[in-house]
């Protein structure tokens, strides 16, 4: 035991069998949060895990633990509820260091949406807001793979899992009171999924990737492949092998050479990458054009997007609720992309959201020709 603070009880975890033995001592709902760093790194480094089982905190250090498979089993196991929040990045870190996808998931930052006008609240305001409880938070910064850590990352780590499963108890009941957990339900089964980016797809991610021809947006799409895969073999963010800027210049030109890679790249990347670019640029020439990407709206069809996006507003705030569960700019333009192409609502709005808005949306999209 490192320390008992107040009524919790601390465990630095840093054996297999100390991790397996907290492990079967945990209850079927936790908290749970992560520390990582990702400065030079395309994949997270895991700092340490915090679990809050009742009134204890358990430290697992990943830069010792070898054999994580009683974690990644409880994670799993559909009975156990496994409280978050922001969850995002976490389940990114374990999907890549555990190979874990947690089954049941409830994230405090995201059910909170449902019964408030907040949609993206910190930890810390959130415990005020829930639990009169203020919390410091110093450390989110700070190195979590040097040890041993420090007093005040310690106590910072412990913060920031004891009030999940108390902040869930809150969320949860007026959740129920407002007959919206089946709605959270819905969402938090396709938000709690980490469905890892397929290299593939990243070109259309690309800024003014919608300018390009369909073969320059061929030779993009497999200029990006060749970079995502770079990325991951070498474990190095994006922007350390080729710019998005400099994929486009290179998707436009004709050839590529070394003229054209020295008068572009830093000529150490020219000197590190320069081969394989020319070499992928060179074998993408023979690719499949590829159908263009979608351009931006026409004036009349941003109007329409503007009266659907002020209905879904109307409809949040009539129900207290944060207006980013029904009227995100990307969603609401997904959803009359979608209706022009289909006739139909996207399937963002065909869930808990249709009953609210499809009446007043379809009178705004049916008579629409624009696209």
């Amino acid at each position: 035991m490192l320390c008992r603070e107040e009524e919790t009880s601390v465990y630095w975890i840093d054996s297999d069998t100390e991790l397996a033995s907290a492990v079967a001592s945990w209850e079927n709902q936790i908290g749970l949060d992560t520390e990582f760093i990702r400065t030079d790194t395309f994949y997270p480094l895991a700092g340490l895990y915090q679990i809050a089982s009742g009134d204890q905190v358990f430290l697992l250090d990943p830069l010792v633990i070898g054999n994580w498979q009683p974690f990644v089993d409880y994670l799993q196991n559909p009975n156990h509820l496994v409280v978050m929040h922001a969850c995002q990045e976490d389940l990114e870190l374990m999907f890549h260091h555990l190979g874990a996808r947690p089954a049941n998931i409830f994230d405090t930052q995201f059910a909170n949406a449902f019964i408030s006008e907040d949609f993206s609240l910190s930890y810390a305001n959130l415990a005020r807001n829930l639990l009169q409880v203020n919390l410091e938070k110093q450390e989110t910064r700070s190195n979590w793979l040097k040890r041993p850590l420090t007093e005040d990352q310690l106590s910072y780590a412990v913060d920031d899992v004891t009030l999940l499963v108390p902040m869930y108890n809150i969320i949860s009941q007026r959740m129920q009171e407002l007959g919206r957990s089946d709605w959270f339900a819905e969402d938090m089964s396709l938000r709690g999924q980490y469905v890892e980016p397929q290299p593939s797809q990243y070109y259309r991610q690309v800024k003014r990737a919608w300018q390009l021809k369909p073969e320059q947006l061929s030779m993009l799409q497999a200029l990006c492949l060749w970079r995502e895969n770079a990325a991951r073999q070498f474990d190095i963010p994006r922007n350390r092998v080729v710019w998005d800027d400099h994929l486009m210049a290179f998707a436009i030109a004709p050839k590529l050479d070394l003229s054209v890679l020295q008068n572009t790249l830093p000529g150490q990347i020219a000197k590190r990458h320069g081969q394989a670019l020319m070499a992928c640029h060179s074998k993408a020439q023979a690719n499949e054009p590829l159908d263009q990407l979608d351009k931006p709206l026409s004036p009349g069809a941003s109007a329409k997007v503007k009266a659907l996006r002020e209905v879904a507003v109307g409809a949040a705030k009539k129900l207290a609720m944060a207006q980013e569960l029904l009227a995100r700019k990307k969603d609401v333009e997904a959803c009359f992309r979608d209706y022009a192409k289909k006739s139909e609502l996207s399937a963002h709005y065909l869930g808990w959201r249709k009953s609210l808005l499809e009446q007043e949306f379809m009178l705004i999209l049916e008579p629409s020709s624009d696209s």
